[in-house]
C-alpha cells in the first residue's frame, strides 16, 4: 500500500501480482485512481499517466511536520543495495551540487548504511547556513519473500511459487526527519525533490540506471 501522510497516497494500492507472458516476468504497477503508474520494467510515459503520477507526488510536501511524506512498495525482486546506491550517487549530484540553481536552497546528502550497506539517506535542506528541516529517503525494516518463479494457480490465475528468500526492506520511505515547522518555499523544494525521486526509481525500473533521461 502506498501512502503519505496527508492521506492522497492512501489512494494507491501495489498489486504484488506479476505475471507472465511467453515465460516473461512482468513486475507488479502502482495504482493511483484508475491509472497504473509503473514501478518496474516498461514504463508508460503517455501524458494521462505523468499527470496521475505528479498528483501522487506532489501531495508529498502537504504532509504534517515530523511525519511520513511517503511510502511505496518495492518488489522484492529489485535489488535493494544497488538501487539505493544509485539513488544516493544521484542525489550527491542532482541534489546536493544542482540544489541552489534548481531549488533555490542549498542542500546537503548524508548517506545512510545499514550493516555496510547503502540503505538511504538525508537531504538537509539549508537557507543561510541554517538547516531548515531534514529529509530521510531510506528501505524500512520489514521484509518481503521473493520467490523463484511465477506459476499458475488451479484457477488459472498467476500464484507464486519455488523457494522463499526474504528480502529486508519493503517499502521505500520518505520521511520528515524533525519537527521544525517550514515555510512555504521549503514545502516547494520538497515537493520537487519527491518529484526527482520518484523520477528516479522510474528510470531505474525501466532502464536499471538512476541516470538516464530521454535523450538516451
Amino acid at each position: 500500500m502506498a501512502q503519505c501522510a496527508c492521506g492522497l497516497f492512501q489512494q494507491a494500492t501495489l498489486v504484488s501480482r506479476l505475471r507472465t507472458q511467453s515465460g516473461t516476468r512482468r513486475p507488479a504497477l502502482l495504482t493511483h485512481g484508475s491509472s497504473l503508474l509503473p514501478t518496474a520494467h516498461g514504463l508508460n510515459k503517455s501524458p494521462k499517466h505523468r499527470r496521475h503520477q505528479a498528483l501522487a507526488v506532489l501531495a508529498a510536501a502537504t504532509a504534517e511536520v515530523g511525519k511520513l511524506i511517503a511510502s511505496t512498495e518495492i518488489p522484492a525482486f529489485i535489488p535493494r543495495q544497488d538501487l539505493m546506491d544509485q539513488l544516493t550517487r544521484w542525489a550527491y549530484t542532482d541534489i546536493q551540487e544542482e540544489g541552489m540553481r534548481k531549488f533555490g536552497l542549498p542542500c546537503k546528502i548524508q548517506p545512510i548504511r545499514r550493516e555496510g550497506i547503502p540503505w538511504g539517506f538525508t537531504t538537509s535542506i539549508i537557507r543561510d547556513g541554517v538547516t531548515l528541516t531534514d529529509i530521510s529517503v531510506s528501505f524500512d525494516e520489514e521484509v518481503v519473500y521473493k520467490y523463484d518463479w511465477v506459476g499458475k494457480a488451479a484457477d488459472g490465475f498467476p500464484q507464486l511459487e519455488g523457494n522463499a528468500e526474504e528480502i529486508m526492506g519493503k517499502n521505500f520511505v520518505i520521511r520528515k526527519a524533525d519537527d521544525n515547522t517550514i515555510d512555504e518555499q521549503t514545502r516547494s523544494v520538497i515537493r520537487i525533490i519527491c518529484q526527482e525521486i520518484q523520477a528516479s526509481i522510474n528510470k531505474y525500473y525501466a532502464f536499471g540506471s538512476c541516470f538516464v533521461d530521454d535523450a538516451t
